[in-house]
């Protein structure tokens, strides 16, 4: 009992600011009020400057023992209060103070007015959580995935501000959610040429695995906003979906980071690490390391007239023009050939697909069209329209010769029927007969 009237006594000696401040902080209406510390400061500027003075660090000392408190509206009162780092007997004092001040600069984790409508626990749990996130991966990022897996059922409050850092986070760890890609996908709606958006929305949905669907989204970011971001989705893409089209997609990469004239594709450090890495992948066509063997060990023109990718025999398709163009570009042999032009012509006619597309335009920088490879390429495109033309007519008619066999067939069938079904009539009717 002694301890108690005490304890009371001592309550009730306290300053009326003090107990302002510890009512607010416990009121669950109040606690995350911009509007009700603004009240709560005008109500300490009704104090002495001698008695704003005593107060000072008294209110910082509550603040800092407070388990759940708005970071963002705190900034308000420590601005009043112009709390400074201080200069104590104690370093450990000291360095404790300064962390919570730049804690203080930093602000909330996200709006916390926005867990209003939660039970209290709730709302100090989820607090806490995010807290505890944002600390970690501002101070410990060694041991952010770690966190993320701890289990629990949490509330992901509706908030801009939280929903773009969990984009952030998870983005960086590599997971892919598609809540997240969703999330994603509104930020972009609402802000079309913001490039965060665009990129976060590729980003998931490349973790999400997102395969064919992706791939001119994808090759819209990288040539919108040049970036080591946008490359390494565009390459990530295709080592996951077309790992035969990854050693030209790091020949695009190239030629945009490399824009010298004088610079030979194929020479950086970079791009011979990562073609040697998807060549012992196992991921690559018998093909494709073909054309990555080309790459390494073919470094002279006059090697072309040899390479396996010029005489095995393999159909042409526009990838195999592709792997082509791109390895008479590395030899510095450069083509004015079939392949080249009808990369060309598939590009221009709108027949490319995104990333043949990008990838066309990246070995055409490096080749100079003269007159006369004009003229043949305007030859070639003829050419290739006649034969498109002659193909659909040899289609056309096979079709209208096929109509009336089938027709023909089909009457056959009929009568066919029609002489079983008689046949079947008759037998019953013998065995009908020879029965009487």
């Amino acid at each position: 009992a002694p301890a108690e009237d005490a304890k009371t006594e001592e309550v009730g000696d306290e300053h009326e600011i003090l107990v302002a401040f510890r009512e607010l902080l416990a009121s669950e209406r109040d606690r995350f009020q911009p509007s009700a510390w603004q009240k709560f400061i005008q109500q300490l500027n009704q104090c002495s400057m001698d008695e704003i003075d005593k107060l000072r660090w008294q209110l910082c000392d509550i603040a800092m023992k407070t388990e759940t408190i708005s970071l963002s509206c705190l900034a308000l009162l420590a601005q009043r209060l112009n709390w400074q780092p201080q200069e104590a007997d104690d370093d450990a004092e000291g360095e404790e103070l300064e962390a919570f001040l730049e804690t203080v600069k930093r602000g909330d984790a996200f709006d916390l007015l926005s867990l209003a409508k939660l039970p209290l626990v709730v709302q100090d749990q989820t607090d806490a959580y995010f807290f505890k996130l944002e600390h970690i991966w501002r101070f410990y990022p060694e041991h952010f995935a770690d966190a993320l897996q701890v289990q629990g059922a949490w509330i992901i409050p509706d908030d801009k501000q939280l929903h773009r850092k969990l984009l952030h986070w998870f983005s960086a760890e590599q997971w892919g959610m598609a809540e997240l890609a969703d999330i994603a996908r509104r930020w972009q709606a609402a802000e079309p040429d913001n490039e965060d958006a665009h990129y976060y929305l590729c980003k998931q949905r490349l973790l999400c695995g997102e395969g064919e669907s992706l791939l001119a989204d994808l090759c819209d970011f990288w040539q919108r906003y040049p970036s080591t971001q946008a490359d390494d989705l565009l390459l990530g893409w295709c080592r996951q979906h077309r790992p035969d089209f990854f050693p030209l997609a790091v020949m695009a990469v190239e030629a945009r980071c490399m824009a010298d004239a004088e610079y030979v594709p194929g020479e950086s450090a970079r791009t011979r690490l990562l073609w040697a890495d998807i060549l012992h992948s196992g991921r690559l066509s018998p093909l494709g390391r073909s054309f990555v063997d080309s790459l390494f060990y073919k470094r002279k023109a006059m090697a072309w007239a040899n390479s396996r990718l010029s005489t095995q025999g393999e159909p042409e398709t526009p990838l195999l023009d592709l792997y082509r163009t791109a390895e008479q570009v590395v030899l510095e042999a450069f083509p004015k050939e079939k392949p080249f032009f009808r990369l060309l012509i598939r590009l221009e006619e709108g027949q490319a697909c995104p990333l043949e597309a990008l990838i066309t335009q990246a070995l055409s920088s490096k080749i100079a069209m003269k007159p006369g490879d004009i003229r043949d390429k305007k030859e070639l495109a003829e050419e290739l329209r006649l034969a498109a033309e002659k193909e659909e007519k040899k289609l056309s008619s096979e079709a209208k010769t096929e109509a009336p066999r089938q027709a023909e067939s089909g009457g056959v069938m009929k009568i066919l029927k029609i002489v079983g079904v008689i046949a079947l009539i008759v037998c019953a009717l013998n065995r009908f007969f020879h029965f009487f």
